[in-house]
């Protein structure tokens, strides 16, 4: 296999208990991710891993392009990392492929040319990931990263103002391309944060649903806001010590939470 998109939804949610199959103008909240992969015309095959009867049901419904996983109750905990689902089944033989597309169903308002824009850079050597991220004027620190005290994200004598922090960007959970091999060599969806192309979405396609105020912000969004524009590729910096290059920090870029 090319190409092999996953969607990762499982049962439980303490912010938003049910919110994978909740309606979401119009549909159940994880049919829009399933439907934005089929479009895109790209995928051998779509996963959807999901350790919830009817998200299962769902996702049988669709053509045999649409495979669904049911998931082990322990990689479908509150504690479980993305990236142990994803080494548990792309590990198998049967499951090997060049490329995987992470799409997380909290994120329905992508759009299908954001995954196929990003799905370019695979094809490119100098590039193991594609991230998509949205640009943020946080200045901020991390408070206890290690017994040494608190990291500032930005240059200390160079405080930054809002309009002048152009160069930080958050990753916005929508959308993860990397190669199948990078995977299990490295057992995270990254491997070298020098190796990650940023692919910058706008604030209102970035909107990730965990409450049930992202849920109302996210319909609004889908209801007012023209959407037709796809996002754009953005130079990444690695962020050094104390924030001296005022960049974004991809130290570590290999752990996510479960969704």
């Amino acid at each position: 296999m090319e190409s092999v998109a996953f969607i990762p939804a499982r049962k439980g949610s303490k912010g938003l208990p049910g919110k994978n199959k909740k309606p979401f103008c119009g549909k159940p909240l994880i049919q829009w991710s399933i439907d934005q992969a089929l479009e895109t015309k790209l995928f051998d095959k779509v996963i959807v891993s999901s350790d919830d009867e009817d998200i299962l049901a769902i996702a049988n419904g669709y053509p045999s392009i649409v495979v669904p996983h049911e998931r082990y109750a322990e990689l479908a905990a509150d504690n479980s990392l993305i990236e142990e689902t994803l080494y548990d089944f792309f590990v198998r033989p049967e499951n090997q492929c060049k490329y995987v597309c992470l799409l997380n169903p909290t994120s329905p308002l992508r759009l299908p040319s954001d995954i196929i824009a990003m799905e370019d850079y695979m094809h490119k050597e100098r590039y193991w990931a594609a991230v998509s991220v949205k640009w943020c004027d946080y200045i901020g620190w991390v408070e206890s990263p290690s017994n040494k005290g608190p990291i500032c994200s930005y240059n200390l004598s160079k405080r930054p103002n809002r309009q002048t922090r152009n160069d930080f960007y958050l990753e916005n959970g929508s959308i993860y391309w990397f190669r199948h091999n990078i995977l299990i060599a490295y057992g995270n969806m990254i491997g070298n944060p020098n190796k990650v192309k940023l692919y910058e979405m706008p604030y209102e396609r970035s909107l990730e649903i965990d409450t049930q105020l992202d849920f109302y912000l996210a319909e609004r969004a889908y209801e007012f806001t023209p959407m037709e524009t796809p996002g754009e590729a953005v130079q990444q910096v690695v962020l050094g010590e104390q924030g001296n290059s005022g960049g974004m920090d991809k130290e570590h870029p290999g752990e996510h939470a479960q969704v």
